[in-house]
């Protein structure tokens, strides 16, 4: 389970974000912009009652949350359900308590992955800069690969090295796990891509990957200590891990690719917001299961 093994996950009375939260940012490879920079930077969110994700306008900051005691109770027990049984009800509720009482709502969920988000679109940035040649210290860094004949693996040591944030805390390690894990499953689907030269297609498919691997670390991190019962043999728990990614990759997918078709040229600056966004419809569509 990688990040989530020696965490019991946050309790109550405290704040739904903890407060070193917003001293994590990712480094800063380059100056550049991305190709089309401009936008209104409104967000996208789901229409509720209909499911179906619309535009909606950017809500202020409120004031700090804290958590209700046992917020995480009962998506907790649906979780258990669904790795004792397997059902997908019991995995949708789950996510829906953990959403809507676990994390006061799927805009503090969201909010509480902004370092995912923020770590995706700099990582996008990053590698339309490298195949365009748009910005200077980008260049600089693909002429250094380049010159020194570096192997793929080199390529994405280098690539996380560059983008993702590089503290020791649970956020930051979950970061660089599930970048390593996305480019390894695009390595994987194809061994000879060239990861300093990837389409816009594959970039966008490597960042839902990234989020998609996040969102399943979050879960374990904050309520999948139900996989460690000894109730669950070892392989039905990798089974049920599996399927519980495999879902979250699935749903956050379809939320992705729907703000992209209504923002098909967000640049840099707007492309969090977008990230930012899917991430909340995707919460949003889970608290529907209740």
């Amino acid at each position: 389970m990688g990040t989530s093994a020696s965490s019991n996950g946050p309790g109550g009375g405290v704040p739904f974000d903890p407060p070193w939260l917003d001293d994590i940012a990712p480094p800063q490879s380059g100056d550049g912009d991305g190709p089309d920079d401009h936008g209104d930077g409104d967000s996208d969110n789901v229409d509720q009652e209909g499911g179906e994700p619309q535009q909606a306008q950017q809500i202020p900051a409120k004031p700090q949350e804290f958590a209700p005691p046992r917020r995480f109770y009962n998506a907790r027990r649906e979780l258990g359900s669904f790795a004792r049984t397997g059902d997908r009800e019991s995995f949708r509720k789950a996510v829906g308590h953990y959403s809507r009482t676990g994390m006061g709502g799927a805009r503090n969920a969201a909010s509480r992955m902004r370092t995912s988000t923020r770590t995706a679109a700099n990582l996008f940035g990053a590698l339309q800069s490298a195949r365009e040649r748009s910005d200077p210290a980008i260049n600089e860094w693909v002429t250094s690969l380049t010159d020194r004949d570096a192997s793929a693996q080199d390529i994405v040591d280098e690539i996380i090295r560059q983008v993702a944030p590089s503290g020791g805390s649970q956020d930051e390690t979950s970061c660089r796990e599930s970048m390593a894990q996305a480019m390894g499953d695009l390595l994987e689907e194809d061994p000879n891509v060239d990861l300093l030269h990837l389409g816009d297609d594959d970039i966008w498919t490597l960042s839902e990957s990234f989020l998609g691997y996040e969102a399943f670390n979050r879960l374990c991190l904050d309520i999948g200590q139900v996989f460690e019962s000894s109730d669950l043999s070892p392989r039905d728990s990798v089974t049920r891990m599996k399927e519980m990614r495999d879902y979250l990759k699935a749903e956050l997918y379809a939320q992705i690719e729907e703000l992209r078709r209504s923002t098909p040229s967000a640049g840099s600056s707007q492309l969090q917001t977008v990230l930012q966004s899917a991430v909340q419809n995707t919460f949003l569509v889970y608290e529907g299961a209740l």
